[in-house]
């Protein structure tokens, strides 16, 4: 019985310092999608010249992932616009999709900080606010990138050496 009990201590432990490890994968894979919709964004805006709302449209029905509702919704929110500025609905968006996502305050503080100009400013200021996002994503995931060999290989170990010690503590 204590072998069992100790297999089951070892493989939950060993679950879970692999979780933590992946949890960076999937942040670093979801500002890659944010990066690769906020381009798209620019582009629309400046050579198309999309309002914004027919935009973000676009760009969340075109999604496979997370980042769609956000898109689709705030661009809903501002189809209606009943009174609210577009910083207001990006930001509501933008607070009820973070419960859905693994990035961290600091990315969604990114993402709010880039609603503050969101739909009141010409194109060219636009353009600049998507390209301070880019910027910071770019400079998040070379961080990020080496942060992540690190972790994969830390998080499992401690893990396992986790589970080990809650095992010779238990017997």
């Amino acid at each position: 019985m204590k072998m069992l009990g100790a297999f089951i201590v070892m493989l939950s432990c060993s679950i879970t310092g692999i979780c933590f490890g992946k949890k960076i994968v999937y942040r670093i894979e979801e500002l890659e999608q944010i990066q690769r919709a906020m381009t798209t964004l620019k582009n629309q805006i400046d050579f198309l010249a999309t309002p914004l709302p027919e935009a973000l449209q676009k760009i969340g029905s075109k999604q496979k992932n997370i980042l769609s509702s956000l898109f689709l919704e705030t661009a809903q929110e501002m189809e209606k616009r009943e009174g609210e500025k577009g910083e207001e609905i990006w930001r509501k968006s933008v607070l009820t999709w973070e419960q859905k996502t693994y990035l961290e305050r600091q990315d969604i503080d990114a993402l709010l900080s880039f609603g503050t100009s969101i739909g009141y400013l010409d194109r060219a200021q636009q353009k600049a606010s998507i390209e301070l996002l880019l910027q910071y994503i770019e400079t998040t995931l070379s961080e990020l990138q080496q942060k992540k060999k690190q972790q994969q290989k830390l998080y499992p170990s401690m893990g396992i050496l986790g589970g080990m010690l809650i095992v010779v503590m238990l017997l």
